[in-house]
Parts: structure tokens; sequence; C-alpha cells
């Protein structure tokens, strides 16, 4: 059996309070509204179709000095201030195995910084990639790297760079980098 409420008695009912906007909680909505309301104008803006075009803004070659050379991973450098990608490169990400206890993409990074170690290197840009980034054909010493981190196994070569491709063949063939152990690698 229920217990009756009396009638006479006030009866509690709890609400939450709502707190007054304070203007640092303003200010993150107006941004995150602004923010908002900026990507939607830049996703109606028209595409162009096709192979990616470098902006017209930008240097068609980059140079760097071997002391503003960084390597990021096997397939992008960074020269000075600009990050570049190698065309036709992809390399395992860090942590991905290669068989056993060894991390491919460490692997492959160590293997590109050793190609460019102490020696200029010249990119030429040849497009940007669908995140905006330069893609380019690199070199150190005359050796091109694009090409040279493939034939040594650490990267897939994309499928439209018949170069690349047969240089990828050859290093699976002679089982180089990621093809060392003789399993196809997941990355």
């Amino acid at each position: 059996m229920t217990k009756a409420l009396p009638i006479g008695q006030p009866r509690r009912i709890f609400r939450s309070e709502l707190s007054k906007p304070s203007v640092k909680g303003l200010t993150v909505v107006l941004v995150a509204g602004l923010s908002v309301i900026g990507g939607v104008s830049l996703a109606t803006l028209p595409h162009h179709a096709g192979a990616p075009t470098v902006p017209a803004a930008a240097p068609r070659e980059l140079n760097a000095q071997p002391d503003q050379v960084a390597v990021v991973d096997a397939g992008t450098l960074r020269l000075r201030d600009q990050v570049v990608r190698l065309s036709g490169v992809e390399p395992p990400v860090r942590g991905t195995s290669c068989g056993g206890d060894q991390d491919c993409g460490a692997a492959a990074a160590n293997t590109l910084a050793a190609m460019i170690r102490d020696a200029p290197v010249a990119c030429r840009i040849t497009g940007v990639d669908e995140l905006g980034r330069p893609l380019a054909v690199c070199q150190a010493m005359g050796t091109e790297l694009n090409s040279a981190v493939i034939a040594a196994g650490w990267g897939r070569a994309d499928t439209m760079q018949p170069e690349l491709q047969r240089a990828e063949r050859t290093a699976r063939a002679e089982h180089r980098g990621v093809w060392a152990s003789g399993h196809d690698s997941s990355w």
C-alpha cells in the first residue's frame, strides 16, 4: 500500500537549475558555430576533377641543406618548414610488424634517413595529395629517393607508376625490406 501525501503540505519538485551562460561558454559556442559555417562554405566550393594540381603559389622545386631536412616517415620529408610526400610511395606506418619484433615503419624511416644523411635534398613538386600536401620526386646525392625506398623494400608503389611497380616486384622477389620475412605484408 502506498502512502498518500497530505494535501495541505507542499510537495518538493526537484529541478536542475540552469546556470546563466558564461562569457567563456558563449565564446566556445560562437567559435564552434563559425567553424561549422566555414566548413560548409568550403565544402560547397567547386572541385575540379582529374589529376591533382599544384596551387599557383607553390614553388615547383624545393631544395634544402642536410640540417634543414627531417624524415617524418619513409614516404614523407620535411624540407625547412614544408612537408612533402614522396610521390608514388606508400610506406608502412610505425608500429607495423614485419615479422618478429621488427617495427616496419621505423625501419623504413631509418632507411630513408640513411639515404639522405649529410646530403642536400632537392624535390620537384608534381602535384598534391588528397590532403593538399605537395607530392614530389626527390633526390639526394644523385639518387631518386622515391624509387630507392621502393627498391629497398620499404614501401608499396602507386599502381599508376610502372617504374615504381617494377621496383616493388623486384624487392618482393629478392625479399628486401618488409618482404624479407617471405610473407605478404598486411599494412
